[in-house]
């Protein structure tokens, strides 16, 4: 699983949790009327001390039922499929591109997901996003904890305010990836790449370098 999408994960998970155990106190109520004479007033309660709240771990992430857990699971991308239909629409290309790139599986090689859509990107852009993926270590974690990913709505469109050549265009293409722990859904993200889409000597189209929309 690409490492950036590891730790976002992991992370909304974790503030899920700890939100949901952490809520803040309700306005206090009105004062409570005089005893009557001869009675005793009951004992208030104890105040809370502020910082004394124990938060639970971060890790590892536990799939749960509750409010907000998706409702089903995506179906799983097909194999690439090098139809050269694809390739010769910039819009086609970034879509297949991210139906790979966006699902992962820890059952599979380190980065497979990138392999998957190295078959729609240059060379270049897959060394990149490979350079941003996971390491060994970020990849025995996932390993570790059984973490995937699906995605659904894909969707691509080529930036109408970005320079357009016969060559070249800049497409905004986003996913929602429902996040899986050892098969389980527990979280939903949204998913969104700017990249550049260049047009090859051999006619075809294929997913570049990301843009830094910053």
């Amino acid at each position: 699983m690409n490492r950036c999408l590891t730790r976002v994960a992991v992370t909304v998970a974790a503030a899920t949790v700890l939100g949901a155990g952490c809520s803040a106190p309700g306005p206090a109520g009105p004062e409570a009327a005089s005893s009557p004479p001869g009675t005793s007033a009951p004992a208030a309660p104890a105040p809370t001390t502020p910082g004394q709240i124990e938060l639970p771990t971060v890790a590892p992430v536990t799939p749960t039922a509750g409010a907000g857990a998706p409702s089903g699971i995506p179906a799983a991308a097909p194999a690439p499929d090098p139809t050269p239909a694809i390739y010769a629409d910039p819009v086609l290309v970034a879509q297949a591109w991210m139906r790979q790139f966006c699902q992962t599986d820890y059952q599979e090689p380190i980065n497979a997901n990138l392999t998957r859509a190295a078959v729609f990107a240059t060379v270049a852009a897959t060394a990149a996003d490979t350079a941003r993926g996971d390491t060994p270590d970020t990849y025995q974690q996932v390993r570790a904890q059984k973490l995937s990913a699906r995605c659904d709505h894909v969707a691509a469109l080529i930036s109408p305010e970005a320079p357009a050549s016969p060559t070249s265009v800049y497409v905004q293409v986003s996913a929602t990836s429902t996040q899986l722990a050892d098969g389980a859904p527990f979280q939903t993200l949204p998913l969104s790449s700017t990249r550049r889409i260049v047009r090859e000597a051999d006619g075809r189209w294929l997913v570049d370098a990301e843009v830094d929309a910053g």
